[in-house]
């Protein structure tokens, strides 16, 4: 069954099932659509839904605040949109955010291991810096900045598996320096 705008708003006054059906289907999409751009940068599909649901279930409950003389009833309902996104926006930016007068630090710092992760990094700092200008550049490389083991094959004219064994060796001689299993 089709509506006018005012049989429509009639129905749903009068709590008519299919005007509220046809309300749905009729405006479901720009609904959606504008949900989608408040929320969806930060939530997903299933909140998007049940906002679009409670838009029209809002609709239904607050029809008695619709005046015909004032506008028309798609913008009305876009704007009850609007408005109940930005709401669940809000709310989930409040169970997101934390007040940091609740929040305690532990004192997890350990100075005794830090200290000893110091000294393992000099070690094995100092482990690379002994190996030939070759492999230790391939190391600095690879581990300090991130290299890809494709480019670093190309920069040194070597094959992958031949960049792969030099680290593997480099990695073995490291180990065992530092009596690690």
């Amino acid at each position: 069954m089709e509506y006018s705008q005012s049989a429509l708003v009639e129905g749903i006054k009068a709590k008519d099932v299919s005007a509220y059906s046809y309300m749905i289907k009729k405006y479901t999409k720009s609904i959606y659509c504008l949900v989608y751009h408040i929320l969806s940068p930060s939530m997903g599909k299933e909140d998007i839904e049940e906002c679009v649901a409670d838009v029209f279930l809002d609709a239904w409950i607050k029809i008695n605040q619709f005046d015909e003389e004032k506008g028309n009833f798609r913008t009305w309902l876009l704007i009850l949109t609007k408005y109940k996104a930005l709401t669940y926006k809000r709310r989930k930016l409040a169970v997101h955010s934390i007040d940091i007068t609740e929040v305690q630090m532990e004192d997890s710092y350990n100075l005794e291991k830090q200290f000893f992760l110091r000294q393992d990094q000099e070690k094995v700092v100092e482990i690379i810096n002994s190996f030939n200008p070759i492999d230790k550049e391939l190391f600095f490389r690879r581990y300090f900045f991130d290299e890809k083991i494709s480019d670093l094959a190309k920069a040194f004219n070597l094959s992958r598996s031949a960049i792969d064994n030099r680290l593997l060796r480099g990695r073995k001689i490291i180990k065992e320096a530092l009596s690690y299993e």
